[in-house]
């Protein structure tokens, strides 16, 4: 373990999470047969975040109650007005600013987003030379080369499709949603249904093809990588007076450097939910506001208003399923990639 340098991996995670889990010490737990973290701690972890976000969100559930309940006054007590359109325009007054107020509250949602994603490639980006340097020395050369190419692919693969692809069609989405519920005539719900279907694919498309390379690669490079081991091992064992000393140290020795991959691969996926758990929570609180919110509001509001809550609850949604399929995406290679590579 001495021969493989943790210090980037470490220098990472203290300005991801600010310190307190030490990677190389779960690294060494895992080796042992130890759990790396005690999950009890994540649960509590986990609430607090949750009530924390819940109060961080309270400001802006009375902005929109406040919005929502104005809107319902004009439309329902319009009769009090002599001019008809007077409503209607403070109506628009009403709407726009809640426009406002939406797009503030999901431009904070969308970087939450991006900064798990920088969060995400950083931390891929150190832990790939320890990982596979570490698959290397347990004699899977082929495996690691190959397997060290995808996840490169794979690290710059999905920040390029989520920048350019999947955030600014759910951004058109928030846009036409918003837009579609100024009037009463929704002539915009095809295409924001459009949007949706295209993101909920391209996540579903990412995740079938990460499963189709490790299927097609996992019946070929591995088992090639184990003939291998097995031929070097049954060579030395060959050898007179020294094959089976010679053949056991080498088998002491590719067991170990396996044992030490399979650490830093458990402790990999430790991590990677950590830097994941607190965006994840803060999104489905959002998401759950904005749902609840329309809810509450359905039988008192204007259905413009609890139409546009529930139309941000679902952008939120495709936020949510983004980083979770990013999350997975990840947990899925590494996990795969330990387990292949294990016999």
């Amino acid at each position: 373990m001495d021969e493989i340098n943790f210090d980037e991996i470490q220098q990472v995670i203290n300005e991801v999470l600010g310190g307190g889990l030490d990677f190389q010490q779960m690294v060494q737990q895992g080796v042992e047969g130890k759990s790396p973290f005690a999950w009890k701690n994540l649960v509590l972890f986990f609430q607090r975040i949750f009530f924390e976000e819940l109060i961080h969100q309270k400001q802006m559930w009375i902005h929109i109650l406040i919005l929502a309940i104005a809107a319902a006054v004009l439309i329902h007590f319009a009769e009090v007005f002599q001019n008809k359109s007077v409503s209607q325009i403070s109506f628009c007054i009403i709407y726009m600013l809640l426009f406002l107020l939406l797009m503030t509250s999901f431009q904070s949602s969308m970087a939450i987003v991006q900064e798990v994603m920088e969060y995400i490639r950083s931390f891929m980006t150190v832990l790939a030379p320890a990982y596979f340097l570490a698959l290397t020395l347990s004699s899977y050369l082929t495996s690691a080369g190959i397997y060290y190419e995808f996840i490169l692919f794979l690290i710059s693969g999905i920040r390029w499709v989520m920048e350019t692809f999947v955030l600014p069609c759910i951004e058109i989405y928030v846009l036409l949603n918003l837009v579609n519920h100024l009037s009463k005539d929704t002539h915009l719900s095809r295409f924001a249904d459009l949007m949706g279907m295209i993101v909920g694919w391209s996540m579903k498309a990412a995740l079938a093809l990460v499963m189709g390379f490790h299927m097609i690669q996992g019946l070929i490079a591995p088992a090639a990588d184990a003939f291998r081991a097995a031929g070097v091992s049954k060579g030395l064992d060959m050898v007179p007076g020294i094959g089976d000393v010679s053949s056991s140290v080498t088998d002491l020795v590719l067991g170990s450097a396996m044992l030490i991959k399979n650490g830093i691969g458990v402790a990999a996926l430790v991590i990677l939910i950590f830097i994941c758990v607190v965006p994840l929570v803060k999104l489905a609180v959002i998401m759950g506001t904005y749902y609840l919110l329309a809810a509450v509001l359905q039988p008192v509001s204007d259905e413009r208003i609890t139409g546009c809550l529930a139309g941000m609850g679902t952008a939120v949604k495709y936020l949510f399923q983004a980083v979770f399929t990013v999350l997975v995406l990840f947990l899925l290679t590494i996990a795969l990639t330990t387990a292949l590579t294990s016999r």
